[in-house]
């Protein structure tokens, strides 16, 4: 069985996690992709030292899309 297909109570979401850590210009970043069974995907980055460094979340329609999206966005804060 597929975890996409889980029967869920009402009001509940399921959704998978995806972590990656990203090092740009000597400085690490720790990436966050939700993967939900209806196919989308969401995301949001942060600082590894500096929780207050937080990069806004983004959505899209593969973990591609969305971990390209979340790396440009951590590019063009620090140029």
């Amino acid at each position: 069985m597929s975890w996409k297909s889980a029967k869920l109570p009402s009001g509940a979401k399921l959704f998978k996690v995806h972590n990656f850590n990203f090092i740009y210009q000597g400085t690490n970043f720790h990436i966050e992709i939700d993967e939900y069974s209806d196919g989308t995907f969401t995301g949001h980055g942060e600082h590894s030292t500096d929780q207050s460094y937080v990069i806004e979340s983004v959505s899209a329609k593969t973990i591609d899309e969305c971990l390209s999206a979340i790396i440009k966005k951590i590019e063009g804060r620090n140029p």
